[in-house]
């Protein structure tokens, strides 16, 4: 079958949008308010105080209430796409297509884990990934090809069918190499979210991701000293002319307000583990807020953030389990 027929196949009566990226579900799904009191229930077994856990005896995969019976940090994560499988079941059609953009933005990393795995990294990541992945049928029949190439060929087809932005993917993959690819599937996944019709919940989270993720580059770029101009995604509240201007100078301390305007938080210095840990802890105050509201859409957004922290966190405490608890803690975010 040439190359051109294999990408028709893939495209043929696929339904529009992000939702048609994830997996079909018959059954209706539950109302709104039946899984908010659900998930204000789950949201209560999460851990809530981190130092305690980051200064237990016991190895913290055995106090953790939420995701801690995994002791592997792979296990970690499938268990977490467990749980976004069981949620997006419980969803009535409404709320599906409205997550259906951070669900999808959550699979890159399945997507990345099986093209790593075609390349020969590890078959058997694939396999497990693709268990509890909530993509489309067509993605994981995309993602079971023979080699990462035509694996990539097929899934910027199928993407193409939501954005244009994703067209070159495949070539850029070729050309650049899998890390650069990755970077380009991210950033045009978050630009496309943006360029449509979205829940104001998710597309508020979305604009502060692009925030935090330009601010980021811009600390990059800056602390490499690198001429080349840095490539900002559109979409965010703070303008891509002001970061611009900010590399331009090769200003690293202005970076500081950057921070402080995205996240609320104020740092000391420009240093790694700060600038991003600040990022992400002002996601999370943004996700809290959003999730006051005991019937609203905020709650749903709060609970998937926070499950994704407990993921991360543990995944760091078992990578750090040797490692000064002070510098393990100051990396967390809560």
């Amino acid at each position: 079958m040439s190359i051109a027929a294999r990408r028709q196949s893939f495209e043929d009566d696929m339904p529009d949008g992000f939702r048609g990226l994830l997996i079909e579900e018959d059954r209706p799904g539950y109302p709104a308010e039946y899984l908010y009191t659900r998930l204000r229930g789950r949201r209560g077994q999460l851990t809530s105080n981190w130092r305690t856990l980051v200064y237990a005896v016991e190895p913290p995969e055995s106090r953790s209430r939420g995701f801690g019976q995994e002791r592997t940090v792979e296990g970690l994560w499938r268990s977490l796409f467990r749980e976004h499988r069981w949620i997006f079941r419980q969803m009535n059609e409404p709320l599906r297509r409205a997550f259906a953009p951070y669900f999808v933005h959550a699979e890159l990393r399945t997507i990345f884990v099986c093209l790593r795995s075609l390349a020969g990294e590890n078959p058997q990541k694939a396999g497990d990934a693709l268990l509890t992945s909530l993509l489309s049928d067509r993605l994981k029949a995309a993602l079971s090809a023979d080699d990462a190439g035509t694996a990539l060929l097929r899934i910027e087809d199928l993407l193409c069918r939501v954005s244009p932005l994703f067209r070159g993917i495949a070539e850029l993959y070729r050309d650049a190499g899998p890390r650069a690819a990755e970077q380009a599937m991210t950033s045009r996944l978050i630009a496309a979210v943006l360029a449509g019709p979205l829940h104001p919940v998710i597309r508020r989270f979305f604009v502060r991701m692009v925030d935090s993720r330009n601010i980021l580059t811009l600390y990059a770029s800056l602390r490499a000293e690198r001429s080349e101009p840095a490539a900002f995604i559109g979409g965010g509240a703070i303008p891509i002319g002001k970061l611009q201007d900010i590399q331009q100078k090769g200003d690293l301390f202005a970076v500081l307000p950057l921070v402080k305007q995205a996240s609320g938080i104020g740092i000391p210095d420009p240093e790694p583990t700060q600038v991003e840990t600040a990022l992400y802890r002002g996601m999370t105050k943004f996700a809290r807020i959003e999730g006051r509201d005991p019937l609203g859409a905020g709650l749903i957004l709060d609970y998937l953030w926070r499950c994704s922290l407990e993921v991360t966190n543990l995944s760091l405490l078992l990578a750090g389990k040797d490692l000064d608890r002070e510098a393990v803690l100051a990396e967390l975010v809560y």
